[in-house]
Protein backbone atom coordinates (compact mmCIF):
# COMPACT_ATOMS: atom_id res chain seq x y z
CA UNK A 1 0.00 0.00 0.00
CA UNK A 2 1.47 3.31 -1.11
CA UNK A 3 1.75 6.54 0.85
CA UNK A 4 -1.14 8.12 -1.05
CA UNK A 5 -3.41 5.20 -0.22
CA UNK A 6 -2.37 5.33 3.44
CA UNK A 7 -3.13 9.06 3.57
CA UNK A 8 -6.48 8.46 1.90
CA UNK A 9 -7.32 5.69 4.39
CA UNK A 10 -6.27 7.88 7.33
CA UNK A 11 -8.39 10.72 6.00
CA UNK A 12 -11.43 8.46 5.78
CA UNK A 13 -10.84 7.15 9.30
CA UNK A 14 -10.55 10.68 10.67
CA UNK A 15 -13.70 11.76 8.84
CA UNK A 16 -15.59 8.92 10.59
CA UNK A 17 -13.97 9.03 14.03
CA UNK A 18 -13.68 12.80 14.53
CA UNK A 19 -17.44 13.54 14.43
CA UNK A 20 -18.00 10.67 16.89
CA UNK A 21 -15.33 12.05 19.22
CA UNK A 22 -16.90 15.51 19.05
CA UNK A 23 -20.43 14.23 19.69
CA UNK A 24 -19.62 11.77 22.48
CA UNK A 25 -17.02 14.10 23.96
CA UNK A 26 -19.60 16.89 24.17
CA UNK A 27 -22.19 14.57 25.72
CA UNK A 28 -19.59 13.25 28.16
CA UNK A 29 -18.50 16.77 29.15
CA UNK A 30 -22.01 18.00 29.90
CA UNK A 31 -22.82 14.74 31.73
CA UNK A 32 -19.68 15.19 33.85
CA UNK A 33 -20.66 18.79 34.63
CA UNK A 34 -24.17 17.72 35.63
CA UNK A 35 -22.85 14.94 37.87
CA UNK A 36 -20.33 17.31 39.44
CA UNK A 37 -23.02 19.92 40.19
CA UNK A 38 -25.38 17.27 41.57
CA UNK A 39 -22.59 15.83 43.75
CA UNK A 40 -21.81 19.30 45.11
CA UNK A 41 -25.52 19.92 45.82
CA UNK A 42 -25.84 16.62 47.68
CA UNK A 43 -22.77 17.40 49.80
CA UNK A 44 -24.02 20.92 50.51
CA UNK A 45 -27.44 19.76 51.65
CA UNK A 46 -26.01 16.86 53.62
CA UNK A 47 -23.53 19.10 55.45
CA UNK A 48 -26.30 21.61 56.23
CA UNK A 49 -28.78 18.91 57.23
CA UNK A 50 -31.35 20.13 54.70
CA UNK A 51 -33.37 18.13 52.15
CA UNK A 52 -31.63 17.81 48.77
CA UNK A 53 -31.22 15.35 45.89
CA UNK A 54 -31.05 11.78 47.19
CA UNK A 55 -28.50 10.54 44.65
CA UNK A 56 -26.56 11.52 41.57
CA UNK A 57 -29.22 10.31 39.15
CA UNK A 58 -32.46 10.93 41.03
CA UNK A 59 -35.74 10.68 39.17
CA UNK A 60 -37.59 13.69 37.83
CA UNK A 61 -40.34 15.43 39.78
CA UNK A 62 -43.91 14.87 38.64
CA UNK A 63 -45.19 17.46 36.17
CA UNK A 64 -46.98 20.25 38.03
CA UNK A 65 -50.51 19.26 36.98
CA UNK A 66 -49.97 15.63 38.04
CA UNK A 67 -48.24 16.70 41.26
CA UNK A 68 -51.22 18.93 42.08
CA UNK A 69 -53.49 15.87 41.83
CA UNK A 70 -51.14 13.69 43.89
CA UNK A 71 -51.04 16.30 46.67
CA UNK A 72 -54.79 16.20 47.22
CA UNK A 73 -55.34 15.06 50.80
CA UNK A 74 -51.75 15.52 52.02
CA UNK A 75 -52.55 18.53 54.20
CA UNK A 76 -53.39 18.17 57.85
CA UNK A 77 -52.16 15.73 60.48
CA UNK A 78 -51.59 12.02 59.97
CA UNK A 79 -53.90 9.56 61.73
CA UNK A 80 -52.48 9.01 65.20
CA UNK A 81 -52.74 6.95 68.34
CA UNK A 82 -51.41 7.78 71.79
CA UNK A 83 -47.81 6.94 70.88
CA UNK A 84 -47.44 7.13 67.10
CA UNK A 85 -48.55 8.62 63.80
CA UNK A 86 -49.30 6.63 60.65
CA UNK A 87 -48.48 7.78 57.12
CA UNK A 88 -50.48 6.33 54.24
CA UNK A 89 -50.88 7.37 50.61
CA UNK A 90 -53.10 10.39 50.06
CA UNK A 91 -56.37 10.23 48.15
CA UNK A 92 -54.78 12.25 45.34
CA UNK A 93 -51.88 9.90 44.65
CA UNK A 94 -54.23 6.89 44.83
CA UNK A 95 -56.48 8.50 42.23
CA UNK A 96 -53.49 9.43 40.06
CA UNK A 97 -51.93 5.95 40.05
CA UNK A 98 -55.29 4.20 39.63
CA UNK A 99 -56.19 6.44 36.70
CA UNK A 100 -52.78 5.93 35.11
CA UNK A 101 -53.05 2.14 35.43
CA UNK A 102 -56.58 2.19 33.98
CA UNK A 103 -55.41 4.30 31.02
CA UNK A 104 -52.48 1.97 30.33
CA UNK A 105 -54.82 -1.03 30.41
CA UNK A 106 -57.18 0.63 27.95
CA UNK A 107 -54.33 1.53 25.60
CA UNK A 108 -53.03 -2.05 25.67
CA UNK A 109 -56.36 -3.79 25.04
CA UNK A 110 -58.22 -1.17 23.02
CA UNK A 111 -55.96 -0.18 20.11
CA UNK A 112 -58.76 1.95 18.65
CA UNK A 113 -58.50 4.49 21.51
CA UNK A 114 -54.74 4.32 22.11
CA UNK A 115 -52.58 7.33 21.10
CA UNK A 116 -51.37 7.27 17.53
CA UNK A 117 -48.22 5.18 17.17
CA UNK A 118 -48.59 3.47 20.59
CA UNK A 119 -49.15 -0.07 19.30
CA UNK A 120 -46.90 0.44 16.29
CA UNK A 121 -44.00 1.27 18.62
CA UNK A 122 -44.67 -1.90 20.65
CA UNK A 123 -44.85 -4.06 17.53
CA UNK A 124 -41.49 -2.74 16.29
CA UNK A 125 -39.68 -4.02 19.38
CA UNK A 126 -37.67 -7.26 18.90
CA UNK A 127 -39.95 -9.31 21.21
CA UNK A 128 -43.59 -10.37 20.86
CA UNK A 129 -46.06 -7.57 21.55
CA UNK A 130 -47.92 -9.77 24.06
CA UNK A 131 -44.76 -9.97 26.21
CA UNK A 132 -44.35 -6.20 26.16
CA UNK A 133 -47.99 -5.69 27.10
CA UNK A 134 -47.66 -8.18 29.98
CA UNK A 135 -44.53 -6.45 31.33
CA UNK A 136 -46.08 -2.98 31.09
CA UNK A 137 -49.25 -4.17 32.82
CA UNK A 138 -47.19 -5.91 35.52
CA UNK A 139 -45.33 -2.71 36.41
CA UNK A 140 -48.56 -0.69 36.36
CA UNK A 141 -50.22 -3.11 38.81
CA UNK A 142 -47.02 -3.17 40.87
CA UNK A 143 -47.38 0.61 41.26
CA UNK A 144 -50.96 0.16 42.50
CA UNK A 145 -49.88 -2.41 45.08
CA UNK A 146 -47.01 -0.19 46.25
CA UNK A 147 -49.14 2.95 46.67
CA UNK A 148 -52.08 1.24 48.36
CA UNK A 149 -49.85 -1.00 50.50
CA UNK A 150 -47.44 1.67 51.75
CA UNK A 151 -47.45 2.51 55.45
CA UNK A 152 -44.99 4.28 57.74
CA UNK A 153 -45.53 4.45 61.49
CA UNK A 154 -43.41 6.71 63.62
CA UNK A 155 -43.18 7.64 67.25
CA UNK A 156 -40.65 9.08 69.63
CA UNK A 157 -37.96 6.43 69.12
CA UNK A 158 -38.44 4.69 65.78
CA UNK A 159 -39.79 4.67 62.23
CA UNK A 160 -41.40 1.48 60.92
CA UNK A 161 -41.87 1.28 57.13
CA UNK A 162 -44.08 -1.31 55.40
CA UNK A 163 -43.77 -1.60 51.61
CA UNK A 164 -45.72 -3.79 49.19
CA UNK A 165 -47.78 -4.95 52.23
CA UNK A 166 -45.13 -7.55 53.18
CA UNK A 167 -41.72 -5.85 53.53
CA UNK A 168 -41.36 -4.28 57.00
CA UNK A 169 -38.30 -2.59 58.56
CA UNK A 170 -37.69 -0.59 61.70
CA UNK A 171 -35.26 2.36 61.95
CA UNK A 172 -34.12 4.17 65.10
CA UNK A 173 -34.43 7.96 65.02
CA UNK A 174 -31.18 8.38 66.94
CA UNK A 175 -29.37 7.02 63.85
CA UNK A 176 -30.98 9.39 61.31
CA UNK A 177 -28.32 11.41 59.48
CA UNK A 178 -29.96 13.01 56.44
CA UNK A 179 -33.05 13.17 54.19
CA UNK A 180 -32.88 13.15 50.39
CA UNK A 181 -35.55 13.81 47.77
CA UNK A 182 -35.65 11.05 45.15
CA UNK A 183 -37.84 12.85 42.64
CA UNK A 184 -41.46 12.09 41.92
CA UNK A 185 -42.51 9.78 44.70
CA UNK A 186 -40.20 9.29 47.69
CA UNK A 187 -38.09 10.82 50.41
CA UNK A 188 -35.00 8.78 51.27
CA UNK A 189 -34.03 8.83 54.95
CA UNK A 190 -30.45 7.75 55.59
CA UNK A 191 -29.74 6.06 58.90
CA UNK A 192 -26.17 5.38 60.03
CA UNK A 193 -26.24 2.57 61.00
CA UNK A 194 -29.51 1.26 59.65
CA UNK A 195 -29.46 1.93 55.91
CA UNK A 196 -32.09 3.77 53.86
CA UNK A 197 -35.81 4.15 54.50
CA UNK A 198 -38.00 5.28 51.60
CA UNK A 199 -41.13 7.20 52.56
CA UNK A 200 -43.83 8.11 50.05
CA UNK A 201 -43.93 11.90 49.50
CA UNK A 202 -47.67 12.12 48.94
CA UNK A 203 -48.98 10.97 52.30
CA UNK A 204 -51.54 12.42 54.68
CA UNK A 205 -49.51 14.37 57.25
CA UNK A 206 -46.23 14.38 55.28
CA UNK A 207 -45.50 18.01 56.22
CA UNK A 208 -45.60 17.24 59.94
CA UNK A 209 -43.46 14.16 59.36
CA UNK A 210 -40.78 16.18 57.56
CA UNK A 211 -40.63 18.69 60.40
CA UNK A 212 -40.35 15.87 62.94
CA UNK A 213 -37.56 14.18 60.98
CA UNK A 214 -35.62 17.42 60.44
CA UNK A 215 -35.84 18.18 64.18
CA UNK A 216 -34.46 14.73 64.85
CA UNK A 217 -31.51 15.33 62.48
CA UNK A 218 -30.69 18.59 64.27
CA UNK A 219 -30.93 16.85 67.65
CA UNK A 220 -28.69 13.98 66.53
CA UNK A 221 -26.04 16.33 65.13
CA UNK A 222 -26.12 18.40 68.30
CA UNK A 223 -25.63 15.27 70.41
CA UNK A 224 -22.67 14.19 68.28
CA UNK A 225 -20.98 17.61 68.31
Amino acid sequence: MGAAELLNLAGRAISVVLPMVIVFGTIGYFTWRKVKRRSAAIKRHRDAGTIGPARLFSGQDLPLHYDAIARIGTAGPAPSTLNEQTLRASLGVKLFVTGLTFAIGLYLFRPDIAPEGFHKAIEELPVPASYISAVVLFFAINGIVYIFGFEARYGRDALIVTRMMVSRREYLWRNLDWIGDDGAYEFVLRFEPGGKAKVLKHCVGIGEFKEFAMDQIRRNRSDRA
